[in-house]
């Protein structure tokens, strides 16, 4: 999600609003000249009552914009914190079972298939947690995804 700028945008609708309605009562009911500032107080109230709202109601999108921002960004760190934990706990795991491997070869009592078969599990867990890694888009299916490209919900 990308930050807009609703109370900037906000007054120049605002501004707008109000030379749109100057000219539309200049047209419409008035019919002689155009006001920017209206001589009217009740219609002087009305227009500061809206240019006042739609002002407000940009401020509060710009706040409700940045609150998803933070929380976003906060479930951004959490994952990316927790998977390096993860990370460094299956590296460990990976270098442990390396000493097993060795010990395996050493031993001869395992056949060439098996430690084969054992070198595949090991890359393919490698790279299941380098793909889960890479996850940008925190949802549910894009983690799913990025280690089992089969596991969305059909």
């Amino acid at each position: 999600m990308r930050f807009s700028h609703f109370a900037v945008r906000a007054v120049g609708f605002a501004a707008l609003y109000w030379l749109l309605e100057s000219a539309l009562h200049a047209l419409v009911f008035d019919g002689t000249s155009f006001e920017f500032w209206p001589a009217d107080p009740n219609e002087l109230s009305m227009r500061l009552t809206i240019v006042v709202l739609i002002v407000l109601f940009g401020c509060y999108a710009d706040g409700r914009t940045r609150a998803l921002l933070r929380k976003e960004r906060e479930k951004q760190e959490v994952f990316n914190a927790t998977v390096s934990s993860a990370m460094h706990i299956i590296n460990n795991l990976l270098n442990q079972m390396q000493y097993f491997k060795m010990k395996a070869e050493d031993s001869g009592e395992f056949d060439r298939a098996t430690l084969d078969l054992y070198d595949r599990t090991m890359d393919e867990g490698q790279e299941l947690l380098a793909r889960l890694s890479s996850v940008d888009e925190l949802s549910e299916d894009t983690i799913r995804l990025a280690v089992h490209p089969d596991s969305l919900k059909k």
